[in-house]
């Protein structure tokens, strides 16, 4: 393949590396022929079969030029970067044919074959080539993998367009390519776009009325409602989903009840994330708390709930768990794939083998637990699934091929980071508090064991059982206390030594209660048998006779076996005290932490890397226009696709670092601008020109997603029930629930049928959602339950309010569902409709042909786009 990017490289027994014939593509771009897309372009031979080094896969001229001008660049500790180099040697002549190696790449011939060369009459069409590449070379250069810095702002020539510098940014690819921008949206359209983005709810018609009132006198209407959204509870719900997409949420799933994805609860995650959107948590803080809260926050249950991202990844299988950690994580966050080093050195980046299993090892000592919550004992039924570092001495090893059943364990693969990404990854172990690696020591947990023990003694019947409950009572007092003489240092004094023979004491006596409460038991259920039996022997049927023997029998044995445990508890008790008393059973894990992940997450969110506010923007415009910036929103690399704006991007990464990853900021910046405000239809002869608006001279529509469908079909008619938070609600009620659907469980062979007819987001992964058009969408909509009852509740609604008003009921019928009001055509028709049924001259329309009016609104294409 292409020459080798460094001297380290070349002195390594290899096969050439693939990311330069990538690098070496993108940088000639549209103007590389097919026939030099080849190693044979800078090697003698097109393909390494075979080879161990650069002797068996030998450099052309062109390639030697390359090798030699790397070589040059590294000794004088410059960046040997491929794109450098191909512009250093562009006007050389390798070969020695008479033509640059610039020339002849243009030209679609071999830079480093002197037998191959231009045609001689095509001197005027390579003149012309050059002058457009070099064109093509001086446009912004998007380089992803360098640290981001503020490109200057577009000079434009009409700045009394733009509001804020996005719009200069896109007003220069106007004028560029000689686009006519469309012009502003209608206070409606725009109103209705900014309540469905931010929160993903229609705007009532009051709001509405509100808004085109305000607007004639106040210039900034707008910028006050975008305020209100983005303080709106649903701001976190209807954000919390799309970056839920991005992070991969899943509710637990496996077999019946065997845990194979996710964990259960795993809710308090979800949340987390809404809360944190809310309150405008800062994205980095959030990186990092997902990360690594439990090493960041360790006494902070609060906090600790965004480890839910690290529970989520959690798979019966640990190497499966592993990869899916690092894969992931990477295309979340940094929008490279890791995971495609896993085998061999990635075929796109600079991306070494050894550097997946070192990212590897960042996650290897962490497994997952559930910690109670306050009132529930029980983590069955409720619990925070969160991440800790299980062991610290956790080893990675490199798999060959990376199959695992082949390990070399040699030595273990130490924990780092892709070195082309630069930065400095520094681990430091963590000491946890007490708390932190015994869960059970917390206050509330305390409090929580001491209610039950009340609450079994309150509701015990007999008095033996009182009795035995409240010597257990009296023990876990004590086993308290002592704790708390430990904690504090006071082990082994008189102090410590009086209360631990009082609790060898408690203890003795505590079991002398509970062996006398089961004998008293165990006599009689013995009783209780004994009946049984002879009631059997007088119905004289055998097979209640056999049983009846059998429950006998199994009574004499407990009683037995409680006889003894009293005279054992009894003989115990008689004892001379000691101290060596019995500790309550509780969890206990490592009292310190790696460090790795928070090292990693610190790494990750520093300013100078080079990707994550990057890929964080870039997921953000995306969901605002409906298209990302860079394509391929989870693959920054060789294989993926430049991007439409790459300075805009740049400047929007910046600005969001700027502003202390502030997202609420970054959507106020974006949609008070005047790109986010065009309408949707523009010049006709723009389609000519840019016929997908990748320039944005208009804002394209898109339909609603899934969840956004059914929550306004709640919404409209008054039935969404607002309450946040809790457990997931199974996905079988979603037609029946009033609940969001952000609330519905979403899990593999779990998920909500009517939301994934609308391209609902894959359980997998779901870095940007498909959009198709498809028939059952129609027919859910026309013949769902949730439809029927909307349109049954606010055809009841509207027609009360307009007490019989035919024209009154159409405008409002608009304004709740469309949030505009009836053109004249629309009114006509919805008229003829309503009068169809109408026999009797004067009759006003049923109450039934008001509904079907409802529904054929709700299936009205402008109610599922966002225009």
């Amino acid at each position: 393949m292409l020459v080798l990017i460094s001297a380290v490289t070349l002195a390594a027994p290899a096969q050439a590396n693939p990311a330069n014939r990538q690098a070496f593509v993108r940088y000639f771009g549209k103007y590389l022929a097919q026939g030099l897309n080849s190693c044979g372009t800078c090697h003698v031979r097109d393909h390494a079969e075979g080879a161990e080094s650069l002797d068996d896969f030998p450099h052309n001229p062109f390639g030697n030029q390359l090798r030699e001008t790397a070589d040059k660049l590294l000794e004088q500790n410059q960046d040997a970067d491929l794109a450098l180099r191909l512009k250093l040697i562009a006007d050389q002549d390798a070969d020695g044919d008479g033509f640059t190696n610039l020339q002849e790449v243009l030209s679609g011939t071999a830079p480093g074959d002197k037998t191959k060369f231009p045609a001689a009459d095509s001197k005027k069409k390579l003149e012309q080539l050059t002058v457009e590449f070099n064109e093509f070379q001086n446009r912004y250069a998007w380089k992803p993998f360098k640290p981001v810095h503020r490109p200057e702002v577009p000079v434009v020539a009409d700045l009394n367009w733009s509001r804020n510098p996005i719009d200069q940014f896109i007003a220069a690819g106007h004028e560029q390519k000689g686009l006519k921008r469309a012009a502003e949206a209608s206070p409606e359209v725009l109103l209705r776009r900014v309540y469905l983005d931010l929160i993903g709810l229609n705007p009532t018609p009051e709001e509405i009325r509100a808004f085109l009132e305000d607007v004639k006198t106040n210039d900034k209407a707008y910028e006050a409602v975008v305020d209100r959204l983005l303080n709106h509870p649903a701001y976190g719900e209807r954000w919390g989903r799309h970056w839920m997409d991005v992070w991969r949420y899943s509710d637990w799933a496996g077999y019946k009840d065997a845990l194979r994805v996710s964990q259960r609860h795993i809710w308090h995650w979800r949340d987390w994330i809404i809360e944190s959107l809310n309150a405008d948590k800062s994205y980095d803080q959030m990186l990092t708390e997902m990360l690594a809260a439990d090493e960041l926050k360790p006494d902070d249950w609060d906090t600790l709930r965004a480890t839910g991202f690290l529970a989520r990844n959690y798979h019966a299988e640990r190497d499966q768990w592993m990869d899916d950690v690092v894969k992931h994580t990477s295309q979340a966050f940094l929008g490279i794939t890791v995971g495609c080093a896993k085998c061999h050195d990635h075929m796109y980046d600079p991306i070494k083998q050894t550097e997946y299993y070192q990212m590897r090892a960042i996650f290897e000592p962490y497994h997952v637990r559930t910690d109670r919550v306050e009132g529930v004992l029980d983590v069955s039924k409720n619990g925070i699934p969160r991440a800790y570092d299980r062991s610290l001495t956790s080893k990675t090893w490199f798999l060959e091929a990376g199959d695992e059943r082949r390990p070399v364990k040699d030595k273990s693969i130490p924990p780092g980071v892709p070195e082309f990404l630069g930065g400095k990854y520094e681990v430091e172990p963590v000491s946890l508090p007490l708390v932190a690696s015994q869960p059970a020591r917390r206050e509330f947990v305390k409090q929580d064991l001491l209610d039950q023990a009340k609450g079994t003694m309150e509701q015990a019947k007999a008095p033996e059982q009182r009795a035995a409950a409240e010597s257990a009572l009296a023990v876990l007092e004590a086993q308290f206390a002592i704790e708390a003489m430990e904690v504090a240092g006071d082990k082994k004094s008189d102090a410590w030594k009086t209360a631990a023979q009082n609790l060898v004491k408690l203890q003795r006596e505590a079991a002398v209660e509970e062996a006398q409460w089961k004998l008293t038991s165990a006599i009689k259920q013995e009783e209780q048998a004994t009946a049984a039996l002879k009631k059997a022997e007088k119905g004289k049927k055998k097979s209640s006779i056999s049983k009846a023997k059998q429950q006998l029998k199994k009574a004499e044995q407990a009683h037995k076996a409680a006889e003894t445990q009293l005279k054992k508890a009894e003989d115990a008790a008689k004892e001379k005290p000691t101290t060596k008393y019995t500790p309550r059973k509780q969890s206990k894990y490592p009292e310190s932490s790696t460090g790795r992940r928070l090292a990693f997450a610190r790494w990750l969110t520093d300013r100078q890397n080079p990707l994550t506010a990057r890929v964080a923007m870039n997921h953000i415009w995306l969901r605002h226009f409906g298209q990302p910036i860079v394509p391929t929103v989870n693959e920054y690399g060789g294989n993926g696709r430049e991007p439409t704006h790459p300075a805009l991007l740049d400047w929007l990464a910046a600005e969001f670092m700027d502003r202390e990853w502030s997202m609420k900021e970054m959507h106020r910046l974006i949609v008070t601008s005047s790109t986010y405000r065009m309408a949707g239809t523009g010049a006709p002869e723009n389609h000519a020109i840019d016929p997908d608006n990748l320039f944005l001279w208009k804002k394209s529509a898109r339909r609603m997603e899934g969840e956004i469908v059914r929550d306004n079909l709640l919404y409209i008619p008054g039935r969404l029930d607002a309450e946040m938070g809790g457990p997931d609600i199974d996905n079988h009620q979603a037609q029946d629930s009033r609940r969001k659907s952000i609330y519905l469980r979403h899990a593999h062979e779990k998920l909500v049928e009517f939301v994934q007819i609308f391209d609902g987001p894959s359980v997998s992964e779901c870095y940007m959602r498909e959009t198709s058009v498809q028939p059952h969408q129609a027919l859910a909509l026309a013949n769902s339950k949730l439809t029927f009852l909307a349109s049954e509740a606010l055809a009841s609604q509207i027609e009360e309010t307009t007490t019989g008003d035919m024209d009154a009921f159409i405008e409002e019928a608009y304004l709740r569902i469309l949030s505009r009001r009836p053109d004249e055509v629309e009114h006509q028709l919805c008229r003829d409709f309503l009068l169809a049924s109408v026999k009797a001259e004067g009759s006003q329309p049923t109450r039934e042909q008001y509904q079907k009016l409802i529904t054929v609104l709700f299936n009205h294409n402008d109610f599922v786009t966002i225009r």
